[in-house]
């Protein structure tokens, strides 16, 4: 049930979230960048962010949501985690390998 729920509400929280902060219309990224194309972040470096975001949030991990994510000039990453429970907003900076190296309220 849960999974299900999971399933069906992550990918519309994802959409609403990339529509309203310009992520996924970046232009280094191009108009709705895939997962896993060039530009998104590895899957290693998002759960570094979820992680993070958990100590943040003060909140278990299974509540935070990932929204999009975009690669620096630097090569690192920047994904858009979400409170779950309340709403609130952050901005993790990531490298390739999953290593947290800022995590800001957005």
């Amino acid at each position: 049930m849960l999974r299900s729920m999971v399933l069906i509400l992550v990918p519309l929280t994802l959409a609403a979230c990339d529509a309203s902060t310009g992520f996924s219309s970046s232009p280094m990224l191009g108009n709705g960048a895939v997962p896993g194309s060039g530009g998104t972040a590895p899957a290693v470096a998002n759960m570094g962010c979820i992680g993070a975001g958990a100590k943040a949030f003060r909140r278990p991990w299974q509540t935070i949501v990932l929204g999009g994510s975009r690669q620096t000039f630097t090569g690192h990453y920047e994904v858009q985690l979400t409170n779950g429970s309340d709403g609130a907003q952050a901005v993790c900076t990531v490298t390739r390998d999953g290593r947290v190296l800022n995590i800001e309220p957005a």
